[in-house]
């Protein structure tokens, strides 16, 4: 071992001392011409095996990138989602304050909002379950309404909740007024949905295009003047003694999401 040690460092020393000419010199070049073809090849024979690595640790990382991306794009879709959720809270509970400010109720203390947590099911059977109950001060058969008009009445309550059966239930009846021309009918619902105003003299004019209004009558719970919905197609018929008018609610229904209770 120590001989080797010893004559490694003599060729060495030769190595550096001698012309780039000498002998060691010559061997050294030799070595390389026939090392260099030998390093090529192995070289070229690893190279796939390390692409393949490369693109192994690029394909984890990418990976690893998109995962983090897919749940900043769910973070940042749920964002957005609460943020336009909240903005049309807003508006809806800012339109339904208006409603306090409404000629056609008289004192603004009298009106509880409410929001719709549940409706029925059954299409005949239409009412609304309201998150507002006797605790708040609702009581039976108090008027419902929104920003767009007449919803319908309290037909049961609990502490926390109450029961609102909306004006196209086939046992929703309103006494009602055309306007312009105070013509009077009732406003009655039906099994399936519709809307239509009862008891209307065959002589009386009406029109599509006239609004009906709660008529605010002697014994109705419903103020008078609250928009209930408006005429779209009047029948007649000369063996009827009254003429029926179809309406289209005020409230669109299917978008039922905030309330005025209006404590009568």
């Amino acid at each position: 071992m120590v001989a080797l040690v010893i004559l490694s460092l003599a060729l060495f020393t030769v190595f550096f001392r001698e012309p780039a000419s000498g002998v060691l010199h010559g061997v050294q070049d030799v070595g390389a011409r026939i090392l260099a073809p030998l390093q090529s090849g192995s070289a070229k024979a690893i190279q796939p095996f390390r692409d393949a690595w490369n693109w192994v640790g690029d394909l984890f990382g990418a990976k690893s990138e998109n995962k983090r991306l897919r749940a900043e794009v769910v973070r940042l879709r749920r964002a957005v989602a609460s943020e336009l959720t909240t903005r049309s809270e807003n508006e809806h509970l800012r339109q339904l304050l208006d409603l306090r400010d409404d000629p056609v109720f008289n004192d603004a203390s009298d009106m509880i909002p409410a929001r719709v947590i549940s409706g029925s099911t059954e299409v005949w059977y239409s009412t609304v379950t309201i998150n507002a109950g006797s605790a708040d001060g609702v009581q039976l058969f108090d008027p419902v309404i929104n920003e767009e008009g007449l919803v319908g009445r309290v037909t049961d309550v609990t502490a926390n909740a109450a029961q609102v059966t909306l004006v196209t239930d086939q046992e929703s009846f309103v006494d009602a007024v055309v306007q312009p021309g105070g013509v009077r009918g009732v406003v009655a619902g039906s099994v399936r949905g519709d809307v239509n105003l009862l008891y209307v003299d065959k002589t009386a004019k009406v029109e599509p295009g006239q609004f009906v209004v709660t008529s605010g009558r002697n014994g109705s719970i419903f103020p008078r003047g609250i928009l209930v919905g408006i005429v779209e197609n009047v029948g007649r018929q000369d063996v009827e003694l009254h003429q029926t008018v179809a309406l289209r609610p005020a409230v669109d229904f299917r978008k039922l999401e905030y309330v005025m209770v209006v404590k009568r």
